[in-house]
């Protein structure tokens, strides 16, 4: 037997059970995201009263990790968690594909490489081959470019394939203000810590939008020659703007971290996330303050940039993606729906949950 994604959410919904309790798991998290196009089997974890009704459908028994297991028709396994996880550690890292729940990518990678069987090499394998697709700046331009709803969509469509790149020591560093709603779903996946990176565009004089560079937290500015010259900026005038900024920089800094330090980058891999990359510099700032404070790696998601910006920005990371890189480009706010500004109190919220 052999099912695609549209049978698989016409087998889950014959179920008759509430969706919000059924979590997919096994191998289908791949199949919902494109990685891999079909299944043999499905399994999924259920929890509360989706247990209670399968429950009186099979007989339950031991799986091999502590788990309960109930054996349904149509190749479907019902588990009360999932390998040594519980249901409640598989929901907090879920996702919502097509109205169904589907477990992070990342622990899919986990229990692929901990059974390590023909099977799970073989999509493994798939799962790199499709994260490297997702994360080329040139094959990204054949793939669907409407705007994104909001910076939660941003997120939930860059989760999982940050997830397939199964970064070592993860921390996300998401960009204030509205770099952490787009970051906050792809902490979640990660099951990682979420912190924010605060770096202060420079920009122009006569059109502070448009960048010439960025000041971050511990580092030099790093400021674009070319767009200086081709503005006649003065020396004074960038000075100006450099002092402006480091002054709101450091105002950021105390109101973000409310008196507690940064999280150590050591040795981990920093996943700096934003809503966009117009012109690259804000990222480009933060790679360059992520690698000063020690991260070992550097991977930067954004929701929305155009092809070259995001080229430009996989050349100075280790990588570089983003939800969609449409053209043409003129600002962030013409590829999302509703572009709201992202209060200061929302970001706070974000970081002290």
């Amino acid at each position: 037997m052999t099912l695609d994604w549209p049978a698989v959410i016409d087998l889950v919904h014959s179920l008759d059970l509430p969706v919000e309790s059924v979590i997919l798991t096994g191998s289908v998290p791949l199949l919902a995201h494109g990685a891999i196009s079909q299944v043999g089997d499905v399994d999924l974890v259920a929890t509360g009263s989706a247990w209670d009704a399968l429950a009186q459908r099979g007989p339950e028994r031991d799986g091999e990790l502590g788990d309960r297991v109930i054996d349904l028709p149509g190749g479907i396994q019902a588990f009360s968690g999932w390998h040594g996880q519980s249901a409640d550690a598989v929901a907090a890292r879920a996702s919502q594909v097509d109205g169904l729940w589907v477990a992070s990518i990342a622990d899919v990678v986990a229990y692929k490489r901990r059974l390590g069987r023909p099977k799970d090499v073989e999509h493994l394998a798939a799962l790199e081959r499709w994260a490297d697709e997702m994360t080329d700046a040139g094959a990204t331009i054949d793939r669907d470019q409407a705007p994104l709803r909001d910076r939660a969509d941003a997120g939930t469509r860059l989760a999982p394939v940050v997830a397939a790149l199964a970064p070592a020591d993860p921390i996300v560093l998401a960009l204030p203000r509205g770099g952490v709603p787009v970051a906050a779903p792809v902490a979640r996946a990660l099951g990682c810590p979420l912190d924010v990176l605060v770096v202060r565009k420079l920009g122009l004089p006569t059109n502070p939008e448009y960048a010439f560079g960025a000041i971050g937290e511990g580092g030099e500015p790093w400021i674009d020659d070319r767009i200086v010259a081709a503005a006649d900026l003065l020396r004074e005038e960038v000075d100006a703007v450099v002092e402006k900024e480091r002054a709101a920089l450091a105002s950021k800094i105390a109101l973000y971290r409310e008196g507690q330090p940064a999280l150590s980058l050591d040795g981990a891999t920093a996943i700096v996330v934003d809503d966009g990359a117009a012109t690259g510099s804000t990222a480009l700032a933060a790679i360059a303050v992520a690698r000063s404070m020690g991260a070992a790696h550097v991977i930067v998601a954004v929701g929305a940039a155009p092809p070259d910006v995001l080229a430009m920005l996989s050349r100075h990371a280790d990588r570089g993606l983003a939800a969609i890189t449409p053209e043409p480009f003129l600002s962030v706010g013409q590829w999302y729906e509703d572009f709201t500004q992202t209060a200061d109190d929302e970001v706070l919220a974000a970081l002290r949950q």
